[in-house]
């Protein structure tokens, strides 16, 4: 790449180098500049709290005028709910459980399994005064060897 030119970051074409813009990154193509725009503007609600909460502010500012907007649009575009309702069936589809739950739960007590009655809880504190923790501590104790 010569000297005067340089790399679109976001079309990736060489073009020549505006001698007006320090640091060009990016052509002044329109989809570019959006890009360019878009970039910033997520880094900026990354790094800066002022920022943030200004947008979220003004959000809510224009929620509160437009109350009724999302009636209207749906009302207006049937077949964004229609894409809508169809996504939302696959995505519920696709949580449902099968019909023996209770083999796939992730946070399943397995020691229901083993503690049938067997199991016998000590306490085992120090017997010596010179420990740091004097404290007792409850232990279970289960048999592991099956009948």
């Amino acid at each position: 790449m010569k000297k005067g030119t340089f790399r679109c970051a976001c079309c990736r074409r060489i073009l020549p180098r505006n001698p007006r813009v320090k640091d060009q990154q990016y052509c002044g193509a329109k989809a570019c500049q959006r890009a360019r725009k878009s970039k910033w503007q997520r880094e900026k609600q990354q790094t800066d709290q002022d920022y943030r909460a200004n947008k979220s502010e003004s959000q809510r500012a224009w929620q509160r005028k437009n109350p009724f907007y999302w009636q209207w649009y749906r009302h207006k575009n049937p077949s964004y709910c229609e894409r809508n309702r169809k996504l939302q069936r696959a995505r519920d589809r696709g949580r449902q459980q099968p019909a023996t739950t209770k083999e796939h739960l992730a946070k399943m007590d397995t020691l229901e399994r083993i503690m049938d009655g067997t199991s016998t809880t000590y306490f085992i504190s120090a017997n010596q005064g010179n420990l740091a923790k004097m404290d007792a501590l409850a232990v279970n104790i289960i048999p592991i060897t099956t009948p």
